[in-house]
């Protein structure tokens, strides 16, 4: 399904139904973007796997705390600030700093840096920083319910990606087993996260500007999710 050509579709629907949110990007595989085609289609790239996890360290790890931390100080709605601080306690290691997060990424791209890329366009982060000033924008947006239906098709996007690498990275044995345990946390972690976010979706007022903003924020984050990936597989395969 392409996203892309979708969106009208759904507005059409009306944007009275938060809920549909969660089955409209549920049922667009991330699995079919043009980058893990290509993954999955040749023998195992590592140096394509270092430009895509180094750029998802780029770009989430140093803000993914401070989006979920704002996005429950703007909502006025105990019940969603409650799930929200059960993904953010998650991301913090429940209180184990070992197991923060942001450390286990860095440790899991420390594991693959004798296959960075060679080439400019192989090492860049641009994908990454790009990520991170497009998300910023929902998680930031004056409609604190935008942010809110950013965080939704987060975790959703987030599952379909985490299982995708997963899929990638067991074809090969050459990267440390220790070194994926930020993959291994969050292939359980964001299939629990991605049902959440319908809990999440149930408690958007139906109707007026809390719907609205929820779609448009949904709509923003997955087209910069996607983007990204596009990005990262310019960056990829930019030699060819």
């Amino acid at each position: 399904m392409n996203e892309m050509t979708s969106t009208s579709v759904q507005e059409r629907r009306g944007v009275d139904a938060p809920t549909s949110i969660v089955d409209f990007y549920e049922a667009i595989e991330v699995a079919d973007h043009p980058l893990f085609v290509t993954l999955a289609s040749r023998p195992v790239d590592l140096s394509a796997l270092w430009v895509l996890v180094a750029n998802m360290n780029e770009g989430i790890s140093p803000n993914f705390v401070r989006w979920l931390a704002t996005t429950i100080a703007r909502i006025d709605n105990s019940r969603l600030a409650s799930l929200l601080a059960k993904q953010l306690a998650d991301e913090l290691g429940n209180g184990d700093p070992e197991r923060i997060h942001r450390a286990l990424l860095e440790r899991f791209v420390a594991a693959l840096e004798p296959w960075r890329p060679r080439g400019p366009g192989g090492r860049s982060l641009d994908a990454g920083r790009r990520l991170a000033e497009r998300a910023s924008e929902v998680f930031e947006s004056s409609a604190p319910f935008e942010a809110i239906g950013g965080m939704i098709v987060a975790e959703i996007f987030a599952k379909k990606m985490d299982h995708c690498l997963g899929e990638e990275i067991r074809r090969q044995s050459l990267v440390p087993r220790e070194a994926l345990l930020w993959l291994e946390i969050h292939e359980v972690l964001e299939i629990d996260h991605a049902e959440d976010s319908r809990g999440v979706a149930e408690l958007v007022p139906v109707g007026g500007a809390p719907a609205a903003q929820a779609w448009q924020g949904a709509r923003a984050l997955w087209a910069a999710m996607w983007g990204f990936l596009d990005d990262v597989m310019a960056a990829a395969y930019a030699h060819g």
